[in-house]
């Protein structure tokens, strides 16, 4: 029991004042009364004996001392205080690991300086028997520890410290509001936690976590932030985006071209004044007589500045030189609808591929049916003896079957026929075969190992085979006798044919940090290894996805069925929000943290004025007895 308003039992003095009161009321009085009275009077109650008469007027000065006390206590206030549990010190330490925190100033980065910190703070807090959380905001949020006590501080102590050492700190963005969330966890179980968050970047509303601020005031930072390869009028031109963040410089930026036009290296450079945090841009041209470039291998762009973070101070360019695809056509009676397709691919492809086509027929001045040489083959109405092994081979109305083809064949037949579906595949879509007709088609007896895409009454008039040794496309009939070969779906198969088989390695070639990559690739394996050579991996099935976690150039290798390996590469830089490292973002995710419930006290008040009521009672009564 506690005392609101301990100041009320002042009331209590009353006690003192009714038993002066008492003292000093006098126990008899004078009256002059006759002795007849007197005499009558003692008559009537000389047998009488009323022993009650004190104990009443005991009971009645109790009753008063009472009710006097009652007073007091309600002016006291009396109240029982609901048992509370004691406030447990904890602390929720959030890390933030983005490629800022990689800033460094004094030899000292700002995630070590942050890890630094937590390791303070939670010794601090395993002094005073509290709980420690530490949560670490890298690509993914997850915990280093969970509410550990002074038992486990060695462990966590050791674990920052191996922290600081391995290099942890990703090259990316940091997954802060995923941090948050796992915060929140901790919240939920204690009210009285502190969330702080150990970062560079500010934030106009911190929404419930506490902003730790780990930058120092020299830092700055010079960033190539993007680069882009531009063809005008055949030349290339080179576009960079740059800036310089918490200083304003002159900065001198450097790009050079390796391999330029099958040659060596030119060098180029252009000055740029960088102020107010603004990114500036500039244009590198290569169209005048001494520079022009229409080819590259790749294109170095770079700053030499001594600023807090490096990582961002170059930028790779590749994909100036295109791969090389070499196409035979052979026919004794060629067609345009072959050549009209492959040159329709050719030049929706120009982008991805530098397409080489030789076409052979019996006009040419060498009517040598070649076997080898060549990534896609395409022979009609004559078939080689041997079938090519170093590319993907068409064979268009055969008038006999290759050594090594598991194709029997059967006879002509004729008419007039609907095309119709078989297997779905990758090299029929878009095509509509109910509005293609054929007139004469070579009918197969038997097609081991193949996959009939189209029917034609019940034959298969066009196959797959994917082999590691042998990828075909069997088509018995001639293109004279389809009327397929006008309509849109043939270019659009062959189109299907160069992008199954034939497939673009990347779908560009700069990405950021953690960003998904698309791989493709022509052979049966491709290798894939990153500058530090901390990423290694080998892909044998596709398309492929790889997640890139470094910066820096990521070479491929693979080996397609011509047998000599082919090597490619491409960059990830850092994102460019993590090279603003003095960044202010608008608002943190919302820490939701719980009422916490007041303690509710049992109010005694209305049961000490019911016994003032009752005393209060029993008195008048004691005195109406008396009187």
């Amino acid at each position: 029991m506690s005392w609101l308003t301990p100041l009320g039992f002042l009331g209590l003095i009353g006690i003192a004042i009714l038993i002066l009161i008492y003292i000093l009321k006098p126990n008899y009085q004078q009256k002059f009364i006759s002795s007849t009275f007197v005499w009558e009077l003692s008559l009537k109650y000389r047998r009488k004996k009323i022993p009650i008469n004190k104990f009443r007027n005991i009971l009645l000065f109790i009753c008063q001392v009472l009710v006097i006390t009652s007073c007091a206590f309600i002016l006291a206030q009396p109240v029982i205080e609901e048992n509370q549990k004691p406030e447990i010190l904890e602390k929720v330490a959030i890390v933030d690991a983005s490629a800022s925190m990689r800033a460094v100033y004094d030899d000292v980065s700002r995630y070590e300086r942050a890890l630094s910190e937590v390791s303070t703070l939670a010794e601090q807090v395993f002094e005073e028997n509290g709980y420690m959380t530490v949560i670490f905001a890298g690509k993914e949020a997850s915990y280093v520890a969970q509410r550990v006590t002074a038992e486990e501080s060695l462990e966590l102590l050791s674990t920052l410290e191996e922290m600081i050492n391995d290099d942890t700190c990703t090259y990316g963005k940091a997954d802060i509001d995923g941090a948050v969330k796992l915060a929140q966890k901790v919240v939920d179980v204690n009210v009285d936690a502190e969330v702080l968050l150990y970062t560079g970047t500010d934030y106009l509303a911190h929404n419930g976590v506490t902003i730790v601020d780990v930058t120092e005031n020299g830092e700055w930072n010079a960033a190539i932030l993007d680069c882009e390869a531009l063809v005008e009028e055949n030349y290339y031109t080179f576009k960079v985006s740059v800036a310089a963040y918490n200083r304003d410089t002159d900065l001198l930026v450097h790009c050079d071209i390796k391999g330029a036009n099958g040659g060596g290296t030119v060098r180029m450079e252009l000055p740029v004044r960088c102020n107010g945090d603004e990114t500036k841009t500039v244009s590198f041209v290569t169209q005048n007589a001494q520079t022009a470039v229409h080819e590259f291998e790749s294109v170095h762009v770079y700053v030499s500045e001594n600023d807090s973070f490096a990582a961002d101070n170059d930028f790779y360019i590749y994909g100036g030189k295109k791969p090389e695809l070499k196409i035979l056509y052979y026919s004794p009676n060629a067609n345009i609808f072959f050549a009209g397709s492959v040159m329709s691919v050719r030049d929706t492809l120009s982008g991805r591929w530098s397409i080489e086509y030789k076409e052979i027929n019996k006009f040419t001045e060498s009517a040598e049916l070649p076997v080898s040489g060549y990534d896609f083959y395409i022979y009609e109405n004559a078939m080689p003896d041997i079938m090519p092994e170093d590319g993907v081979v068409m064979l268009v109305n055969m008038d006999k079957a290759p050594e090594g083809l598991p194709v029997i064949m059967g006879s002509e037949v004729n008419g007039t026929f609907n095309l119709s579906y078989g297997e779905s595949h990758e090299l029929t879509n878009r095509i509509n075969p109910e509005k293609m007709q054929l007139s004469k088609y070579r009918k197969l007896i038997s097609f081991e190992g193949f996959t009939p895409l189209l029917y034609c009454a019940g034959d298969p008039v066009l196959l797959v085979q994917e082999t590691e040794q042998q990828k075909v496309v069997l088509m018995p009939f001639s293109v004279n006798f389809a009327d397929f070969s006008m309509l849109v779906d043939f270019p659009i198969l062959i189109y299907n044919i160069f992008e199954y088989f034939m497939p673009s390695t990347l779908t560009d070639y700069a990405f950021d940090v953690n960003d998904k990559v698309s791989l493709n690739a022509r052979g049966e394996s491709l290798s894939v290894e990153s500058s530090t050579g901390k990423i290694k991996e080998t892909f044998e099935n596709f398309p492929a996805e790889l997640e890139v976690t470094e910066y820096g150039t990521y070479t491929l290798v693979q080996t397609p069925m011509s047998g000599v390996p082919v090597e490619e590469q491409f960059f990830v830089k850092i994102p460019s929000s993590e090279s603003e490292i003095n960044k202010t973002l608008d608002e943190l995710y919302e820490l939701i943290v719980p009422v916490k419930k007041e303690s509710e006290n049992l109010d005694l008040l209305i049961y000490f004025a019911a016994a003032l009521v009752a005393l209060l009672l029993l008195e008048r009564l004691l005195q109406s007895q008396d009187s």
